[in-house]
């Protein structure tokens, strides 16, 4: 039987697969560019001005005028390394976010399809809620009806992997990145992270380069870690992919 929700793993993996493409790009060609000004003699110096124009304001001759919003950076030889390395690490967070919405998008497209073929569990779910695939929320939202539709399999799984990740603990730690990554600049509230020996330990091992350590911290990136991210999403959409379809007899293998 031909497993509808192959088509939706597949443009997940595609995702995924070039973000690692283009991150890997990005990280060689702007590391080799600290290495090319790391001579005495180099000289680099980068600078930028936001300009903006008033859109109700007057115009000159009727072209439009520009101010200097004194908004401005520079960037010299001697911090040079430094604003390469917190760039690729603002960028890679970025590529997480979006692998990470990727992965949401690839649960709602396979929740959506179980809702509408399996009146059983369709049954199941409240009555009065509106399960269009346009309706469907991201995040805990979302989770909740996979782990509803993945059933006993979904929990002996968790238990039992070759990883040792508890997949709701998982997607808690990959959820509240995300979420500081988008709205917080990558500043995460170590609270948002509860506080024992699990979550800890699951934590050191997805982000290496981050201590759950005071009140905030800025998340910070590099490339092996993003990588290493990056395989582990693929990782977790496959396993919802495959329990899925075990739940409901489709072939599953790659």
């Amino acid at each position: 039987m031909i497993n509808p929700y192959q088509i939706h793993l597949a443009k997940f993996f595609e995702t995924i697969t070039d973000f690692k493409h283009t991150s890997s790009r990005l990280n060689k060609i702007l590391l080799k560019d600290v290495e090319n000004y790391s001579s005495q003699e180099s000289l680099y110096f980068s600078g930028t001005s936001l300009i903006i124009c008033d859109w109700t304001g007057p115009t000159e001759n009727g072209c439009k005028i520009n101010y200097q919003t004194g908004a401005h950076k520079s960037i010299y030889k001697e911090i040079y390394p430094i604003e390469i390395e917190r760039l690729l690490s603002r960028e890679f967070g970025f590529a997480f976010a979006q692998c990470f919405e990727a992965l949401e998008t690839l649960l709602k497209d396979i929740i959506f399809i179980k809702i509408h073929s399996d009146k059983t569990f369709r049954d199941s779910l409240p009555d009065g809620s509106n399960y269009s695939r346009q309706s469907l929320k991201g995040r805990y939202d979302i989770f909740k009806l996979i782990k509803k539709a993945g059933g006993t399999k979904f929990k002996n799984y968790s238990r039992t992997n070759n990883y040792n990740f508890r997949f709701t603990e998982t997607f808690k730690i990959f959820s509240e990145v995300r979420h500081a990554i988008t709205h917080s600049k990558a500043e995460l509230k170590t609270a948002k992270i509860p506080n024992n020996d699990y979550y800890r330990m699951l934590f050191r091992i997805l982000l290496s380069k981050n201590e759950l350590i005071g009140e905030k911290i800025l998340l910070t990136f590099e490339y092996k870690t993003l990588d290493k991210l990056l395989i582990y999403l693929a990782e977790f959409g496959f396993q919802i992919f495959k329990i899925l379809s075990e739940e409901d007899k489709y072939d599953w293998k790659l």
